[in-house]
């Protein structure tokens, strides 16, 4: 009994979903796959074992494939540069969609940057870290045929949830963008990330290198110009944000306590 194949495409036609959404469940695992050469394909055996039926409460918006860009508008200068050069390597390694390892391989790669400047404080030596990334880099799923689209590529489940957990870093005050640092934080954090277990092997543990961040923090206020009165530019700018916000209420207070005052 022969086995047929599908390509990636024909999946997608077939079940009537992006060709996108077909690699992403081939690079979660859900979908198992077999490499031709340098193509993919999909048995009929394995798209069936893939399908799984539906019952009523099943549905929840936890199963939806993730979409949508990176929020590049609350990144800082270093986090667009580290996301703009993830997307280039997922390109140039023809890999199908960003993943934990692109983004901490593009942070290690700026010179001076975020990345750098911990492993140099931790005596760690960065090619040795870059070299394991590499390894595991050369093992996720690529295709030569793979059309990207020309403004952005598809970011795995894993990156979201790094995303996610910057943001969380990010929402902390001071920082009022995602920077480097709160990606460096999210990848060291992420429960059985290979990423995590890379910066783990170096010695780079999340309490270690919160402590390291905090030193190159400190040191970086202390080199930088003082505002008027010694205050910090974040702080005027809390400021005047709750000045405006102050105005806006009273404005609203105004508006809402007008009508009843002219009645009485």
């Amino acid at each position: 009994m022969t086995t047929d194949y599908l390509t990636p495409d024909e999946v997608a036609s077939r079940l009537q979903v992006s060709r996108q959404v077909v690699y992403n469940w081939i690079n979660d695992g859900r979908l198992r796959a077999v490499k031709a050469g340098r193509t993919l394909r999909i048995s009929d055996a394995a798209l069936e074992a893939f399908l799984q039926p539906v019952h009523a409460g099943d549905i929840s918006t936890d199963g939806i494939e993730p979409e949508g860009a990176l929020p590049f508008d609350r990144f800082t200068a270093a986090a667009q540069a580290a996301a703009q050069a993830a997307d280039h390597e997922v390109r140039r390694r023809q890999h199908l969609q960003i993943e934990v390892e692109h983004v901490l391989w593009a942070l290690i790669q700026q010179a001076d940057g975020t990345a750098q400047q911990v492993l140099q404080q931790l005596d760690i030596d960065s090619q040795q870290v870059a070299q394991q990334l590499d390894q595991a880099l050369a093992k996720l799923p690529s295709d030569p045929n793979f059309q990207y689209s020309p403004n952005q590529i598809s970011i795995s489940e894993r990156v979201h949830g790094i995303i996610q957990r910057a943001e969380e870093l990010a929402n902390q005050l001071p920082d009022l963008q995602i920077d480097a640092s709160h990606f460096l934080r999210a990848i060291c954090e992420e429960a059985d990330g290979v990423s995590a277990q890379i910066l783990h092997s170096f010695g780079v543990t999340p309490e270690r290198l919160q402590v390291v961040l905090l030193d190159l923090r400190a040191a970086q206020r202390a080199a930088a110009p003082q505002a008027p009165h010694g205050r910090a530019e974040w702080e005027q700018r809390i400021e005047q944000q709750l000045t405006r916000i102050e105005a806006e209420l009273a404005a609203i207070r105004s508006v809402l306590t007008g009508p009843s005052s002219d009645t009485t």
